[in-house]
């Protein structure tokens, strides 16, 4: 490095100002060139640094976010867990209960059809009782149905017996009116019809006595019907 200074000094000291000042140009240029190229080196590196970074950081983010899904999951799992331990325990109790509660019923179940055997035994006994008295009190009031009505019967027969000797005399006794009424009638009709020729014979002779016109006799003809209802009344 000493001799390259040396040199560049030597050399720097050889040339005029104008060379000496594109020189350092140049070489100002040149340094330029590569502190731009080292810069976009290293941003190129950063930048491919950055993308693997970001790259390694979803990785890893990824991985993580797994991870405590695997967390979450294994804890919702545990939680779930007990949850269904805690309900297995909770519908254990419930079918326990209702166990108990069946085994309570069917013993309630079991003393009432003893006590429902007992009481229909007992009623059915009374039943039987109350039918029992019933037929006898049947049965004695068709005696006495049958009492009365052989009584009724009897009084019955007697009546008509008594009525029909009292219908036999009284038949009797209107047969002899009857026939004495129409013996009476009969009677009366002779007469009557007597007194009527009597009458007609009278009227004939009065009138054969007598000479009437034509008008006298057509009106005594017509009056005759009526003489005839006043003599038959």
């Amino acid at each position: 490095m000493g001799k390259k200074k040396g040199g560049n000094k030597n050399k720097l000291a050889k040339m005029s100002d104008e060379e000496r000042a594109r020189y350092l140009q140049h070489r100002a240029d040149m340094e330029e060139e590569a502190r731009r190229r080292k810069q976009q080196l290293i941003a190129t590196f950063m930048k491919n640094k950055l993308k693997r970074e970001d790259a390694f950081a979803r990785l890893n983010l990824a991985k993580i976010n797994q991870e405590w899904r695997t967390v979450l999951r294994n804890i919702k799992c545990k939680e779930l867990k007990e949850e269904v331990e805690a309900v297995e325990k909770t519908c254990t109790e419930c079918i326990e209960n209702k166990n108990a509660v069946i085994k309570r019923l069917l013993c309630d179940l079991d003393e009432s059809e003893d006590l429902y055997s007992t009481m229909l035994h007992a009623h059915m006994e009374r039943v039987e009782k109350i039918i029992r008295i019933h037929n006898d009190r049947v049965n004695f009031l068709m005696e006495l149905y049958e009492l009365d009505k052989k009584e009724i019967i009897d009084n019955y027969q007697r009546e008509m017996e008594l009525y029909k000797s009292k219908k036999f005399e009284l038949q009797k006794d209107l047969e002899c009116v009857f026939y004495g009424l129409a013996e009476k009638a009969r009677t009366d009709r002779i007469r009557n019809e007597e007194e009527h020729m009597l009458k007609k014979d009278e009227l004939k002779n009065s009138v054969s006595s007598f000479s009437f016109d034509s008008m006298f006799i057509a009106c005594l003809t017509e009056q005759l019907p009526l003489v005839r209802r006043v003599l038959f009344k």
